[in-house]
């Protein structure tokens, strides 16, 4: 199949004018077995990168071991703006998806250079058709290809290693950094224009690769959850919702099968579980996802029956 060009509105971020995200639907097309393969070469290893974040569940865990923070520490969240598009294909980054290899393998050079010849042929022929027009993508990687958000983090590990880890302002001033794929979680101890500044040199790193930051001293959203600095230095975590948010939840009416739909409360109930760490914004959260759940045609006898599983009452 052609792979094809289309724009995905980003409604989470703006319901009226919301932005878009460049989509290449690669699906069965020429170069597809060749990005599946490099994506099951390159997810096993991502483990290997310090701040490398699976999901949400990846990142409460890792959270959870944190000891108390420091009073006066800063919550900051970085993200990169449009980091697929803007991953150059330069000589340079596939030496350094190379070293990468190098050290989290065992591959032989025959084995090193296949991956590396393989990424670059994916990279540089990635066609695909807008309109009654072929085009070329010449920078960046695809938003619809298997092997772009392993090769996105390992981009990613590289930038930090050269150019995060080695400031002098976050060796001295930085108490937490994780990252999934573009979206980081930084805790940081030192004064406002400090940040600002550590934020403005990495800026400036790369062509065309930049961060935008949200800071707070008392709480902020990251990926699903809303993070809380208390009083005593322990980090407090709820359910965040964006304020775009609608209750999508499957209709009770759809045709799915009936244990889809029997076993969906149960997982979103689990997942509030998961997340929210004080038991009475607990029952809050899971009242309020009963009510959605209410809205969609879900008898109140089968969400009660589900809570009593999880063991709630929400």
């Amino acid at each position: 199949m052609i792979p094809v060009f289309y724009v995905l509105p980003k409604v989470h971020k703006d319901l009226m004018n919301p932005p878009g995200r460049p989509i290449v639907a690669s699906t069965n097309s020429l170069l597809s077995p060749l990005a599946i393969t490099l994506d099951r070469i390159l997810t096993p290893l991502l483990h290997n990168i310090s701040s490398y974040l699976k999901d949400t569940t990846d990142f409460l865990s890792k959270l959870h071991a944190i000891t108390p923070v420091v009073s006066g520490c800063t919550l900051v969240t970085l993200d990169v703006n449009s980091l697929y598009t803007c991953i150059d294909h330069q000589r340079e980054v596939l030496q350094r998806f190379n070293g990468f290899l190098t050290e989290h393998t065992d591959f032989s050079p025959d084995q090193l250079q296949f991956c590396v010849d393989l990424l670059s042929f994916v990279l540089h022929k990635n066609f695909f058709m807008f309109g009654d027009q072929y085009y070329i993508q010449r920078t960046g990687t695809a938003m619809g290809s298997n092997m772009a958000p392993p090769y996105a983090n390992i981009f990613m590990a590289a930038f930090e290693e050269t150019y995060v880890y080695t400031h002098p302002l976050f060796q001295t001033h930085s108490v937490y950094w994780k990252r999934y794929i573009d979206d980081v979680f930084m805790i940081w101890r030192g004064g406002e224009d400090l940040l600002l500044r550590f934020v403005s040199d990495i800026n400036t790193c790369v062509p065309n690769l930049s961060f935008s930051m949200q800071k707070s001293n008392v709480s902020i959203n990251f990926l699903d959850t809303m993070i809380t600095l208390e009083a005593d230095g322990n980090l407090d975590v709820d359910l965040y919702c964006k304020p775009t948010d609608k209750n999508s939840l499957l209709h009770y009416s759809s045709c799915h099968p009936r244990h889809v739909k029997q076993s969906l409360p149960i997982s979103q109930y689990h997942r509030l579980s998961r997340i929210v760490s004080n038991e009475e914004k607990q029952a809050i959260r899971h009242h309020e996802m009963s009510v959605k759940f209410l809205q969609r045609g879900y008898p109140l006898r089968t969400l009660q029956r589900r809570q009593i599983i999880l063991g709630t009452t929400g």
